[in-house]
């Protein structure tokens, strides 16, 4: 396994998957199983290039649960740029400010948003669930090598946003990888904190959305009393 991403068959694999018809969520069989809800917030961001309706099927998920789950309304994901930065900022502080602490659950991309939100305002945040976010070396995670081009990235210093996403969170976190991942590297989807939870999931990247592994896993760390 190297830095980058996985070997050529994985990536592949990847691209068989997306080119797939659409994923649809089997919820009834989720549900019967999952613990119930306690009625608190949950902001789900999307993967990179994604927008809120990526995140729908979860978020209809949680709901029947019993949460009450946000998009971000941000639009698409287009990276961490000014905008989308402090807008995914905003949406928290309104959320925050009406339910109390929110559970944050970030796909790809979205768990750096998710990591970022909770190193600078971790009063408002719950707790955070990251799925197939490389979180440890962003830059370095990916199949074509982008190192280069962070200074270039209009107003934010991205070599200092990763350090800061890459830190240990002082809220609970929880984050989900695939050795299946053909878009990043697996490990560095992985806190290294000794006392991090990292959990393993199958699956490819492109479908992390409509994985049911992953639904169960938030249902049941969604539930966790918070102490």
């Amino acid at each position: 396994m190297t830095t980058r991403t996985a070997n050529l068959a994985t990536a592949c694999r990847e691209f068989a998957s997306f080119l797939r018809p659409s994923q649809t969520i089997a919820l009834d069989a989720l549900l019967a199983e999952a613990p119930r809800g306690d009625g608190h917030a949950v902001l789900v961001l999307p993967a990179s290039l994604r927008g809120d309706r990526y995140t729908a099927g979860v978020r209809r998920f949680l709901s029947a649960l019993g949460y009450v789950p946000y998009g971000w309304e941000q639009g698409v994901n287009r990276g961490p740029t000014v905008r989308l930065l402090r807008g995914a900022a905003d949406q928290l502080a309104v959320l925050s400010q009406r339910h109390g602490p929110v559970s944050i659950v970030g796909f790809s991309m979205g768990g750096l948003f998710a990591r970022r939100l909770a190193q600078r305002t971790p009063t408002q945040v719950r707790r955070v669930i990251t799925v197939c976010s490389p979180f440890s070396d962003p830059a370095g995670s990916l199949f074509v090598p982008v190192d280069r081009l962070l200074r270039l990235w209009p107003g934010v210093d991205l070599r200092g946003l990763a350090e800061e996403v890459a830190r240990p969170l002082s809220v609970p976190g929880t984050f989900l990888f695939s050795r299946d991942d053909g878009v990043v590297a697996w490990t560095h989807c992985c806190d290294k904190s000794p006392d991090a939870e990292n959990i393993e999931i199958t699956g490819p990247h492109v479908l992390i959305a409509w994985n049911p592994l992953v639904l169960a896993i938030m249902a049941q760390v969604l539930a966790r009393p918070v102490t």
